[in-house]
């Protein structure tokens, strides 16, 4: 079989370039690539599918599609690559760092130009990091979503959750409410970290009545058993971090028969397509999905053939509070 510099001599292209092209990676112009592969051929050098390619491709990793708010990340990031000439490879469920690691191998081998991995084993504090070294090292750029990591090089993406979490004290503040709890998932990964960390600061702020924090999971069942706790604690007021908590939590407090939002108020995060359809609608902050999406897309596609690894970067956007009702002014005590 020839070998690349053999390819890379016939053709008048460096080695890389030849690399690129059977690989099927971007960076390279439609007459090179042509080239390329009509050399290689006539050398006996065997060209596989991902050399005709003729877009980029970007591996793109969630956790599920259970959820609604990854489902639109996939689909808006598969949007925006449709948009710019790309594809896009979807997997999911990566439920332990080395099953992730076998996508991410699986990614790398089929000769992805990128790789988008969102809310994955980079948001667990002291989680490995190897496999993701190895994308880099691979020379592919990779982003990584809602999480960041100090000791790795990537692009990093993730909702201002100084601001969400501040926008709903102020909201729940404003409404007379002081007994708020906060309903969250697991202590060690990042997102929740920082809530915990914001909703700490502002409750020291000023002098107020404990603010209780309930750590379950991001789920229905978490945010009913969140809620059941935070209530008999004496929350008026419960922040959920998901729309799916918010709603498990809905149902607790009616469970309870207390009313909503008249005994407690509930605030969801995320907005995903069925928040306003609960009973009562929820109010909720709402992720920047389409425009961190974008910014997911453009880091994803960075690479080109004189390109060199991305360096660390980050990108925070701003979520929107959306007021619906199940926020109400606060029981009298």
């Amino acid at each position: 079989m020839a070998r690349l510099i053999d390819i890379a001599k016939a053709a008048g292209v460096s080695e890389a370039t030849v690399s690129r092209v059977l690989n099927g990676r971007s960076g390279v112009n439609e007459a090179t690539r042509r080239s390329v592969i009509e050399t290689a051929r006539r050398l006996g050098r065997e060209v596989g599918t991902a050399a005709t390619r003729s877009g980029p491709l970007v591996g793109v990793l969630v956790p599920d599609l259970d959820n609604q708010v990854f489902t639109s990340w996939a689909e808006r990031i598969e949007a925006e690559l449709f948009a710019r000439g790309a594809d896009c490879l979807v997997a999911m469920r990566a439920r332990t760092a080395e099953r992730e690691r076998e996508i991410l191998q699986r990614f790398l081998s089929i000769g992805v130009d990128g790789i988008i991995v969102v809310s994955g084993h980079h948001a667990q504090e002291g989680g490995p990091i190897d496999h993701y070294r190895e994308v880099s090292d691979a020379g592919r750029p990779l982003v990584l979503v809602n999480g960041v990591r100090p000791d790795l090089d990537a692009a990093y993406l993730s909702t201002d959750d100084e601001h969400a979490v501040r926008a709903t004290l102020q909201h729940l503040e404003d409404l007379g409410h002081h007994r708020i709890g906060l309903a969250v998932g697991d202590e060690r990964t990042w997102p929740v970290r920082e809530k915990v960390r914001v909703f700490e600061e502002a409750s020291a702020d000023s002098d107020r009545e404990e603010r209780p924090v309930s750590y379950t999971d991001f789920s229905y069942a978490g945010g009913y058993e969140a809620a059941r706790d935070l209530v008999a604690r004496g929350a008026t007021a419960i922040m959920c971090g998901s729309d799916v908590m918010a709603a498990g939590a809905l149902e607790a407090v009616r469970a309870m028969g207390l009313a909503i939002p008249g005994d407690v108020s509930v605030v969801g995060y995320d907005d995903v397509f069925w928040s306003a359809l609960t009973n009562p609608p929820l109010t909720t902050m709402r992720q920047a999905v389409p425009a961190l999406a974008r910014a997911a897309v453009r880091a994803a596609l960075s690479g080109g053939e004189e390109s060199r690894r991305p360096s660390r970067t980050l990108v925070v956007v701003r979520p929107q509070l959306v007021v619906r009702g199940s926020t109400g002014s606060a029981p009298e005590a």
